[in-house]
């Protein structure tokens, strides 16, 4: 027999469910009213995880076959092997005639020639145009999501968009469910070229709102007719079918229909329907074969025109390009219209054109599930929920809550295997609100006993060890697990000097005040303190729930220590002097010696690392502490130490520099060094700041070591008769000191120490008594000094000071 819960309890789970109930009905009314299906953001977030790895694993859409998509890039080389910076039609004609002679089923330009250039080109273009016979230009349409008036001009090309290539679908359904967007105004190619061409189409891309196109809109409305996007505009010349032959279902589909497919056209073999699942936008998820380069073949123009000259060459290219549909585009670095795709970041966005192209011959779109359906499964979900939570032990809740997840899980790959996008971030998120709401019932009546656990536990064991112990009792035992986690060490310098200067109790004031800051930053970023030891702070990032971008907090954490204590030392010598003033002891300073050092100038060392650690309670059976030992612990302890060989204040570990967000901090490699107990070497940065994406850098991390020299070069011919104060004042430019001792450190690495040494000489000039510079200059010394090299030199430097 079944044993549920008291009346009482049951009775709070009925009130919770009917008002969860009416709650997901208000959500999904507001869905449907606003966009009209039932996937968000997130739920796309999740799917491109899952679209990742079908593609790794070959279950993704497939490239047709025949007819075949082909790449043929403007790429760098490209304009190395025309020896110009910009793209000459003349020789953009010279590939179309090359094209002319591939028998290539359709040419699809995604560039724009908006504007004349010069005469010769020009005509040679329009020439090749006409010559070549299959040409889609592309034109970029200005959209709105509001009714518009379209800008019309006086040109040929715009006559062509109007007389050519509008036209008015058969639609049906209800018109609330449609929302398309309207053009507002064109950008066009150059009225000489558009008439030349053999068609065209939208090439206006628009992404999701976090950035990533993942849809791409099949048709604009212009006043009261359609253009379709570029690769439809292909499509359906190719399968002899217009416009206003295609069907379109509000919100829901469009149908290009087999049996309109004229007999005659070179896409004949139409067997049925193309059926394109949209939006009430009328844009469609964008089937994606691959990354670019890897979904389609791929040859640069510069590739295709030598292997055109040698006629040894030519057959292949015919094989290559005969029968298949060409997309021409500029990817050239600084030139082409990159975007971010579930499958890539920074792709050329030509791969949403020849993506969707693919999708269309191979009759192969993503559907998203209809709103209706996803309501019914979770009304389902919170019936079932419900009834294992009624049951008395907690454990049906549990289990069937997690059953449901992992089902959600492998339902959602299955789904998305046979081309449909499941809402799985909208259903695991309201059946976890589902969860969390009896579970939240259900712990509320048990309040009373869970506050005197944890108040019995609190006398003597840590807070936040306690509510990681409730959630998890097994974990009170001698021992714990081993993580990837990210340890802090902060000491300050020169403390013996600082403590002595101070009466007891100035000094512990001062500790107090410092570590009062200092903690509450590091717990602000979500760490932990382990232990106070004199001046010491050990914190721990990662523990004891875990956090997917430990090493991001513990920097983050690491460079609001320093400026917080930079702010500080600013107070603290405000309240001394004013302490002083009211005892009157300021004495007028000679002018011609400095002052006396400041008993409040306070700096901290911290360094940081990131590796497997062992984390839990250690200690006796009576007393247990919660900490972290192993080496990677002893060797945050080290780098924190080493610090002060090179004049830095904050020192990351290799295994920490991997784990952070790339582009986030700047940071710069210091040195390879084997710490004391240590053999391996392990590599070091300085982080010197927190990168910031409105402020651009003021050199290129990637100038050439060449530049680098010749700069050396030119400071000392220039600065020849300066003395190193006014040098200092008017060139010293910190980004520029990073670049020469990057490239410094990677000629040393290399044993290039002629290079090195000119290049750390260079940084040393823009940064005088820099230890990291002068260590390694003395090093290069010594090599140079060593009458026999030792041949398994590393490089690394052995500090053998803790």
């Amino acid at each position: 027999m079944i044993n549920l819960r008291n009346k009482k309890q049951i009775r709070a789970l009925v009130l919770v469910s009917i008002a969860l109930f009416f709650g997901i009905l208000i959500f999904f009314y507001s869905a449907w009213s606003y966009k009209g299906n039932s996937l968000t953001l997130f739920d796309f977030k999740a799917l491109d995880i899952l679209y990742k790895l079908a593609v790794r694993q070959g279950v993704g859409p497939k490239a047709s076959f025949s007819p075949s998509v082909v790449y043929l890039n403007i790429t760098d080389e490209t304009y190395n092997f025309f020896d110009k910076n910009y793209l000459d039609r003349k020789d953009m004609a010279t590939i179309n005639n090359a094209l002319s002679q591939m028998d290539t089923e359709a040419v699809i330009y995604d560039i724009i020639f908006a504007r004349r250039s010069t005469e010769p080109s020009d005509s040679a273009f329009s020439q090749s145009l006409e010559t070549l016979g299959n040409v889609y230009l592309p034109t970029a349409i200005v959209l709105s999501d509001k009714a518009n008036k379209f800008r019309w001009k006086n040109d040929a090309a715009h006559e062509r968009l109007r007389s050519d290539y509008l036209e008015t679908p058969h639609c049906w359904g209800k018109k609330d469910k449609s929302q398309p967007f309207y053009g507002v105004k064109a950008l066009t190619q150059h009225s000489n070229f558009a008439i030349k061409a053999k068609g065209s189409g939208d090439i206006s891309a628009m992404a999701d709102a976090d950035g990533i196109y993942r849809h791409i809109t099949m048709m604009v409305k212009i006043d009261d007719k359609y253009f379709p996007t570029l690769a439809l505009s292909v499509f359906l010349d190719w399968v002899g079918i217009s416009l206003d032959e295609i069907t379109v279902e509000c919100g829901e589909k469009i149908i290009i229909p087999a049996s309109k497919a004229n007999p005659e056209s070179a896409g004949n073999f139409l067997g049925k329907d193309v059926v394109i699942p949209i939006d009430r936008h009328g844009r469609t998820f964008i089937p994606f074969v691959n990354v670019m380069g890897k979904d389609f073949i791929y040859i640069s123009a510069n590739k295709f025109l030598s292997h055109f000259e040698d006629e040894n060459l030519r057959g292949n290219l015919l094989e290559l390009f005969e029968g298949n549909f060409v997309f021409i585009g500029d990817i050239a670095i600084g030139t082409s219209d990159l975007g971010y795709t579930p499958l890539q970041n920074d792709a050329p966005l030509v791969i949403t054109h020849s993506s969707l192209l693919n999708a269309l011959l191979t009759n192969t779109f993503y559907s998203e599930w209809q709103l209706g359906k996803t309501f019914l499964l979770i009304l389902l979900l919170l019936v079932i929920l419900a009834s294992a939570s009624i049951v008395r032990s907690s454990w049906s809740l549990y289990g069937i809550f997690s059953v449901a997840i992992v089902s959600i899980l492998f339902f959602t790959w299955f789904e998305f295997l046979s081309f449909r996008l499941f809402p799985v971030f909208t259903v695991v998120s309201i059946l976890l609100l589902i969860f969390l709401a009896f579970i939240t019932t259900l712990e509320t009546s048990g309040s009373k006993e869970r506050a005197f656990i944890r108040n019995t536990f609190a006398r003597y064991v840590p807070e936040k060890v306690v509510n990681t112990l409730l959630a998890q009792p097994e974990m009170v035992t001698l021992g714990g697990e081993e993580r990837v986690i990210t340890v802090l060490f902060s000491d300050i310098a020169n403390f013996t000097t600082i403590s002595e200067s101070l009466s007891p109790t100035e000094l512990v004031h001062l500790l107090n005040e410092y570590f009062t800051e200092m903690v509450d930053i590091i717990m602000q970023n979500g760490g932990i303190i382990d232990k106070f030891q004199g001046d010491s702070i050990m914190a721990e990032f990662g523990v004891p729930l875990p956090l997917e971008d430990h090493a991001d907090r513990a920097v983050t954490a690491a460079l609001q220590m320093l400026n917080r204590l930079s702010e500080l030392r600013g107070i603290w010598k405000k309240r001394n002097q004013d302490i002083s003033e009211q005892n009157g002891q300021i004495e007028e300073q000679n002018k011609n010696f400095p002052a006396k050092p400041n008993k409040y100038d306070i700096y901290c060392r911290i360094g940081i690392n990131t590796n497997n650690m062992i984390v839990g309670n250690m200690g006796s059976k009576n007393v247990l502490d919660y900490t972290v030992i192993g080496d990677a612990v002893n060797l945050a302890s080290r780098l924190e130490g080493a610090n002060k060989n090179y004049g830095t204040y904050l020192m990351i570990s290799e295994f920490t520099y991997k784990q952070l967000t790339q582009c986030r901090f700047k940071t710069r490699i210091l040195d390879y060094i084997r710490v004391k107990g240590k053999t391996e070497p392990v590599l070091v940065y300085e982080v010197y700041g927190e990168a910031r994406q409105d402020v651009e850098p003021l050199s290129e991390a990637g100038q050439d070591i060449k530049s680098v020299e010749s700069l050396v070069a030119k400071d000392t011919e220039q600065n020849r008769d300066k003395t190193q104060a006014q040098y200092n004042a008017q060139n010293y430019n910190y980004e520029d000191y990073y670049i020469a001792y990057n490239q410094g450190f990677e000629s040393y690495l290399a044993q290039d120490f002629t290079r090195a040494r000119v290049l750390f000489a260079h940084a040393l000039k823009l940064r005088p008594e820099d230890k990291a510079s002068i260590g390694i200059l003395e090093r290069i010394d010594k090599i140079d000094q060593s009458p026999h090299p030792d041949r398994n030199w590393d490089g690394a430097a052995s500090l053998m000071s803790k």
